[in-house]
């Protein structure tokens, strides 16, 4: 595909992704139908939140960390790390430490009026150095920017990684060594196992892309029919040992080759459809991962003080939740860049 179309498709499978971060984040059940006596109701309610949330949206992350990673390592060269790391200290670090911030502000300001603190169901923050400081380097109250605290660690290891993954040789031991890890359950600091997973393989796609990695950058084509069959036999194989009885039962490496298996096979998936140009909305995807959180969390809590005891409503909440909060990220990104342009740059990371 042409350098447009794989743009393209990036925006796509990235919206694909946010819709369902969204969703993992929607859950309300417990505040709709908390309730006693409503367990059957809150039972069933749960079902389909747990489908759409727990189920499929787990991928969501481990789909950014595959495309951060590929886009990231896409025609790397180790004289071209010095401008990779300048251009993510504008794209994610800046936008990280402002957003935490800001979480951390509202979180000041709301836990102080009188209302707003029984929705936000939280005494006043406090405001102290220590406070300010956990909150805007480790995400204290913007609990989803996790993701961003685990992508700054990674690309700061790109180094390392580098030389780890450039030959097919090496990155196979590495990744070997990742998958024994995520199967122990081995910890590495404050960098979690999983993460460095996913994103070491996206990072091994796109330094092989004109070889092994080639598949990525491709339409429905035989390019795809090795790694299709590859990742389609591991992840039954898997599943085979991951039922009562077998050595994966419970054990993370499943949830790891599950939630891999539907990222890459989201990206396949857009890959091969006609899709055409990603709309501009699409385009804006990491204010909108930004905003979601308090947005989702306002809007659930608000709800069920309106419709306590409603599974229609926490249904219709959690459901239209991905496309409310695109209708909001849209409205208040349009009106930041009209008015102040400048700051909706640096928010958005310059997207």
């Amino acid at each position: 595909m042409s350098e447009k179309q794989f743009r393209s498709k990036i925006y796509w499978v990235t919206f694909c992704f946010s819709i369902f971060v969204v969703w993992v984040h929607s859950s309300n059940w417990e505040l709709f139908l908390g309730q006693p006596g409503m367990e059957e109701k809150a039972q069933a309610v749960r079902g389909v939140e747990y489908f759409f949330g727990e189920r499929l949206g787990q991928m969501a992350v481990p789909g950014f960390f595959l495309v951060s990673a590929y886009l990231f390592y896409r025609n790397f060269a180790m004289d071209r790390l010095i401008s990779k790391w300048r251009s993510r200290i504008f794209s994610i670090a800046v936008p990280y430490v402002l957003w935490n911030l800001l979480y951390y502000g509202g979180y000041v300001l709301g836990s102080r009026i009188p209302g707003l603190g029984t929705i936000l169901n939280r005494g006043p923050v406090p405001v102290d150095l220590k406070t300010v400081v956990s909150a805007a380097f480790f995400y204290l109250y913007n609990p989803v920017f996790w993701y961003l605290f685990q992508l700054i660690l990674l690309i700061l290891l790109a180094p390392v990684l580098y030389f780890l993954l450039r030959k097919n040789g090496g990155a196979v031991l590495f990744l070997l060594f990742l998958a024994f890890s995520i199967f122990k359950g081995w910890r590495l600091g404050a960098l979690n196992t999983d993460a460095l997973f996913y994103y070491s393989l996206g990072a091994w796609a796109a330094l092989h892309r004109e070889k092994q990695g080639a598949f990525a950058e491709r339409g429905l084509g035989r390019e795809w029919m090795a790694p299709g069959v590859f990742l389609a036999a591991w992840t039954l194989a898997v599943w085979q040992l991951s039922r009562p009885g077998g050595i994966l039962y419970n054990n993370p490496f499943a949830t790891v080759t599950f939630r891999l298996a539907m990222a890459a096979g989201t990206w396949a998936v857009v890959s091969f459809l006609p899709l055409g140009e990603a709309k501009e909305f699409m385009k804006h995807n990491f204010f909108l991962y930004a905003i979601h959180f308090a947005g989702v969390r306002l809007i659930n809590k608000a709800g069920a003080l309106i419709f306590p005891g409603s599974a229609a409503a926490a249904l219709a909440f959690f459901l239209l939740m991905p496309f409310v909060m695109t209708s909001v990220s849209r409205a208040a990104g349009y009106m930041l860049q009209k008015t102040v342009p400048g700051i909706y740059r640096i928010l958005s990371g310059g997207r």
